[in-house]
């Protein structure tokens, strides 16, 4: 059946040319062309289709592909910048500050101020400093020194927070520095010079904006405050000198120790002083404390010291008996060291409190040397002059003594034998001298002081 069509389709092409010649002229008068016999073409006979099958490619196996590695992309890193130095930066700061001052630094006389720089450590920057003025401060026209805080930023100085010390003519370049009193705070102490041999001592706190003075102090000798750790628990008190260096004359070298103490509460600075525990604390801690606290008041310093080691050694996790230990220690040991080596026995053994050896500076002299017109007390070349001093010291420290305890037999009889020395025809001397004499009869060194101040009136 292909074979017919194919035969066809020949025989039509070939008319087809033919025909296309004769349009051309290229045929001669076409001759009658017979008809071509119709040729009877059988109709196809489908063959079966063979059935459809879905062919599946076989699954390839990945194979690993070989890759260049590609190198990361660098990160661009700004060149570290090389830190200045810190004496540099301090030089910095000072020729920053130095222009602020009265007049040049090196001119002769008062006022002749410079400035100091020293960094600060700080949990907060690393770029805090401290700038100071040093030397000596003008009075006309009246100029305090200061204390500033910087801190170091990248367009250059920032002053942050300033202060004027309120005590103090001179400082160093070594009278200002950094302490721990707590960390949550910069705090800066400032010891300075006033007139000729007096101190002052002033303490700082920074908490990160603002710079204010918490405590400030001026005493007669050079040592106006200082820091210190008074209750054992690791955080640092301000112990301020209120201490009298002119019992006799700042030379002399006799001196009646005080101190105030100052504390962190978290918001300021607040004294501490010896606090009698409450009747809700252990009856025996609470006798033997209250009893410190009552002997110390009274300037009884030795035997206040005894007795708090008595209660210390309850072991209480009482706070008040710590606080009260510290305080009795700060001062007894002080009136200990001057007792064991003070210019003048007989006052440095009343002022610890300890009377039996104050009595002993006495026990070598007869009654006419102790109570004479020239005593013989008065004749040591430190107490020369000084006898109104003495009378009142002497008055003053038996007075609270006997307030304590009042069957101490010796405090009678050194205050009478103190008034005597100004007032010998006054009757308390007297009174003073036979109670003590009541108290303790047996006493030679009593009955023979008032038998002879008796006698000589």
């Amino acid at each position: 059946m292909p074979r017919a069509r194919h035969t066809i389709v020949k025989a039509m092409s070939f008319l087809a040319i033919l025909s296309l010649l004769a349009g051309c002229g290229a045929l001669p008068s076409p001759t009658a062309i017979p008809p071509t016999p119709t040729v009877a073409v059988a109709a196809p006979v489908a063959t079966p289709a063979p059935p459809t099958t879905t062919r599946v490619p076989p699954t390839a196996t990945a194979l690993p592909l070989t890759t260049t590695p590609v190198p990361p992309t660098p990160t661009a890193v700004p060149p570290t910048a090389t830190p200045i130095p810190v004496a540099t930066l301090g030089t910095e700061l000072v020729n920053l500050v130095k222009p602020s001052l009265p007049k040049p630094a090196g001119t002769p006389g008062p006022g002749n101020m410079d400035v100091s720089a020293m960094q600060l450590s700080s949990k907060s920057s690393s770029n805090l400093w401290a700038a100071f003025s040093t030397g000596f401060r003008p009075y006309q026209p009246d100029r305090k020194h200061f204390v500033a805080i910087y801190s170091r930023e990248a367009s250059g100085w920032k002053e942050i927070s300033k202060v004027e010390i309120e005590c103090g003519d001179y400082l160093s370049d070594k009278s200002v520095k950094q302490v721990q009193i707590e960390p949550s705070r910069v705090w800066i102490q400032v010891e300075g010079g006033v007139g000729a041999h007096s101190g002052c001592f002033n303490l700082l706190s920074f908490d990160g904006k603002t710079l204010r003075s918490e405590a400030s102090s001026q005493s007669s000798s050079a040592g106006a405050g200082r820091i210190q750790d008074i209750n054992g628990d690791g955080i640092i008190e301000a112990i301020l000198d209120q201490t009298d260096y002119y019992v006799f004359c700042y030379a002399c070298g006799v001196r009646y120790f005080r101190y105030q103490v100052l504390r962190w509460d978290g918001a300021k600075l607040s004294e501490v002083k010896l606090t009698p525990l409450a009747d809700s604390a252990p009856a025996d801690l609470r006798k033997l404390t209250n009893q410190a606290v009552t002997l110390a008041q009274a300037g009884l310093w030795k035997d206040a010291q005894e007795t708090i080691t008595q209660a210390l050694a309850l072991k209480s996790s009482d706070t008040a008996v710590a606080w009260n230990a510290g305080l009795i220690k700060l001062h007894g040991d002080d009136f200990a060291k001057q007792a064991a080596s003070g210019p003048y026995p007989l006052l440095d053994h009343i002022f610890y409190g300890d009377y039996p050896a104050a009595l002993n500076v006495m026990r070598p002299y007869t009654p006419e040397q102790l109570f004479g017109p020239k005593s013989v007390l008065l004749s040591i070349q430190i107490a020369q002059g000084w006898e109104k001093s003495i009378t009142g010291w002497i008055t003053e420290t038996t007075t609270l003594a006997i307030a304590a305890k009042p069957d101490l037999a010796a405090a009678y009889f050194l205050r009478g034998w103190g008034i005597n020395l100004t007032q010998p025809a006054s009757p308390a001397a007297l009174a003073d001298l036979e109670k003590a004499v009541q108290l303790a009869p047996n006493e030679t060194l009593f009955s023979q002081g008032a038998s002879f101040v008796k006698k000589s009136r």
